[in-house]
């Protein structure tokens, strides 16, 4: 018993650990993609939901709400704060583009669909700017 109340408080203390680097503060988003044989956009999702795109798509709204803007800050800043890195994926043709985030002083790149929780998190971000039901 007295060692599963050590793993326990061990537990606590490492999630808390990680929780304290995820900002509470809402930071501007960046996300787009670059290379490959298309034409290279990105979009911002500043803390105040004002939304500002260069290249297509064109999306079809132009702000969030700002709580829609804190929770997808908060989101990222979390998904960065668990290890996402940049990667090359096996296999992904040469041709395609990259995707990447930028945030928190972070630029996280992903080339091809090997990396589940970016391809998650860059769909969360378009779905929410570009498409607008987010």
């Amino acid at each position: 018993m007295c060692r599963l109340a050590a793993l326990v408080a061990i537990s606590a203390t490492l999630a808390a650990c990680g929780a304290s680097r995820v900002s509470t503060k809402p930071e501007p988003i960046v996300f787009g993609v670059s290379g490959g044989n298309i034409a290279p956009f990105h979009a911002t999702i500043e803390p105040n939901g004002q939304l500002d795109y260069t290249g297509v798509p064109k999306p079809r709204r132009t702000r969030l709400s700002r709580a829609r803007a804190a929770s997808l800050s908060r989101l990222v800043q979390a998904t960065f704060a668990g290890g996402l890195t940049s990667r090359r994926c096996p296999g992904t043709n040469p041709d395609f583009a990259s995707a990447y985030i930028r945030a928190s002083g972070r630029i996280v790149s992903v080339h091809g669909s090997c990396e589940p929780s970016f391809t998650k998190l860059w769909e969360t971000l378009a779905h929410a700017a570009l498409v607008g039901r987010g």
